[in-house]
């Protein structure tokens, strides 16, 4: 984060793709932590069902530990990657010459390939999810036993495939906007595809939040 390190900037497009890639990793790190979360609230559940009661504390823990506190770091994620844009945009602006850089075509697909990998991640993760409520109910069904399955579990997979879909056409969208640009040599950061998908991520984090507080209840 380079506000924290207090380094020189300029407006140059390899360092806000790079601040992209940097951000997309932790956005990926923390929505997998935070499903794991959800799967180990499942797991308590599955564990309950078999009467395997030995392994529910570490559950329980593990739930603990990677729910609202890895929700609230994606909260400051959000907020430092504002200021980082911030910072960066107060910097000197860089001449046509070093915006037309092929290097800057490969900053561009290591950056969109990052959107594409985060985005595959979450849906991925959301599919487990919905496809581990549906691995519930069957085993209910074949052991003539009750698991009941909040409807807030439904909810965070769809936002899960929601948030990945999103994730993916983001990154494509800002493909697409920095080839043009480096063509033209003008660069401009995507302050309208930032706004987007930080509206999205925003709305997504509520939803978990609140699906969290009513799974909690």
């Amino acid at each position: 984060m380079l506000l924290l390190k207090h380094l020189p900037t300029v407006r140059e497009p390899r360092l806000y793709l790079s601040m992209e890639r940097t951000y997309l990793s932790y956005l990926k790190f923390l929505f997998i932590a935070f499903g794991t979360g959800i799967l180990s609230k499942k797991m308590i559940l599955l564990l309950a069902a078999l009467h395997f009661y030995g392994l529910i504390p570490f559950f329980q823990d593990l739930y603990k530990l990677l729910t609202w506190p890895v929700l609230i770091l994606l909260f400051m994620v959000f907020y430092f990657f504002v200021r980082d844009l911030r910072y960066i945009n107060r910097g000197a602006p860089v001449t046509a010459k070093e915006i037309q850089d092929p290097r800057i075509y490969f900053s561009a697909e290591r950056t969109f390939l990052s959107w594409i990998r985060t985005g595959i991640s979450i849906v991925i993760f959301g599919f487990v999810m919905e496809k581990f409520d549906f691995f519930l109910t069957k085993l209910a069904l074949m052991m003539h036993r009750v698991i009941t399955l909040h409807a807030s579990f439904s909810g965070m997979s769809i936002i899960f495939l929601v948030l990945g879909i999103i994730n993916i056409a983001v990154g494509l969208g800002g493909f697409m906007l920095t080839v043009y640009q480096v063509e033209h040599g003008a660069y401009h950061p995507h302050h309208k595809l930032y706004g987007f998908y930080g509206l999205s991520l925003l709305v997504c984090l509520s939803l978990l939040s609140y699906l969290l507080i009513k799974l909690s209840i």
